[in-house]
């Protein structure tokens, strides 16, 4: 199949990437942005997921942290787990204009993909672009993947428990007003580079690239999507909301979240990081609520809105209402 013209999920956002070989990961950044593409907000940021990470990844060198210090209730902060592992921590906000002009360039070919699309389907595709294949030496494959989106929260959890991907469970409190608006799932994007089946896919798409002789920059193929990358749950208050999202994450990595702002929040006996972004026309929330499951094995996140800022309380009030007894 061909398409004129264009990662979903960053995640983004569009998926978690998977990253296993780095000590520390940027999660919340592409990974996010990605996940709230699919519900159609304009004011926020187009990036992606796996794909649109990698892409970034080509532009700007890894973060790998030795060591942070420690500053309590403005920007670095540290949370460890039992065993003394940093496994949440705050860093400063970057910002790479080089990289972003060409994320933009794939959210303009993934707009008109996503259209030839339904609610459910995954799709492997190939960019014959110059710019994009330059940046794209290692991971040329991007995937996008169009949710089901659900309108109770019944019907969104029928969904989790037949998909292997993280469970959001209904929070128990919500603010005054908020009421449930859309559950969905984004889907891993795989088949994983350096495997046989990823090899396979490249081949078969450069071969679609290859025989067109006219002007077609995309070049596509839908595939059946496999684990799901991240679970999402927003709620609304007239133009306002507040999102819910569960990713996957990779065991042994360490979550870095880009702030402004940083602080500890105690909820139930866990510690949560609590962050701001550096303010200016990017942001797309006011506060975000980050933590790990008991078994570090997914990452939860709660941001507010904008124009209705939640306070320390209610942020822990809703966390406190989703963590398993």
């Amino acid at each position: 199949m061909q398409y004129k013209g264009e990662s979903g999920q960053d995640e983004a956002l569009r998926n978690m990437e998977r990253i296993d070989n780095h000590d520390q990961i940027d999660v919340t950044s592409a990974v996010m942005r990605r996940v709230h593409q699919y519900e159609g907000r304009k004011s926020e940021l187009r990036l992606g997921t796996r794909r649109r990470m990698a892409l970034i990844a080509s532009f700007c060198v890894v973060i790998l942290l030795s060591s942070i210090t420690v500053y309590s209730g403005t920007r670095f902060i540290e949370i460890r787990n039992h065993e003394g592992k940093i496994v949440i921590t705050s860093i400063a906000q970057q910002s790479n204009p080089y990289a972003n002009y060409y994320a933009n360039l794939l959210s303009k070919y993934e707009d008109k993909l996503k259209k030839k699309m339904k609610p459910g389907e995954m799709a492997a595709y190939y960019v014959k672009d110059k710019q994009i294949q330059a940046a794209e030496t290692l991971n040329p494959v991007h995937f996008l993947y169009v949710p089901n989106t659900h309108r109770s929260y019944e019907e969104f959890a029928k969904e989790m428990q037949t998909t292997d991907t993280p469970q959001l469970r209904e929070p128990t409190y919500m603010p005054e007003g908020y009421l449930f608006d859309t559950g969905s799932i984004q889907a891993k994007p795989e088949p994983f580079p350096g495997t046989p089946e990823y090899e396979h896919l490249l081949a078969e798409l450069k071969a679609m690239a290859e025989k067109s002789t006219d002007k077609q920059a995309l070049f596509y193929k839908l595939i059946p999507p496999t684990k799901g990358a991240s679970s999402m749950i927003r709620y609304r208050k007239g133009d306002y909301e507040i999102r819910i999202i569960a990713f996957s994450k990779p065991g042994d990595s360490t979550v870095q979240v880009m702030s402004g702002k940083a602080e500890k929040l105690m909820v139930d006996g866990m510690e949560m990081l609590l962050s701001s972004p550096e303010s200016g026309p990017g942001a797309t929330y006011n506060r975000k609520l980050t933590w790990l499951d008991t078994n570090g094995h997914v990452l939860y996140t709660i941001t507010d809105d904008l124009k209705d800022p939640l306070s320390n309380e209610e942020f822990a009030k809703i966390a406190a209402g989703m963590i398993s007894k």
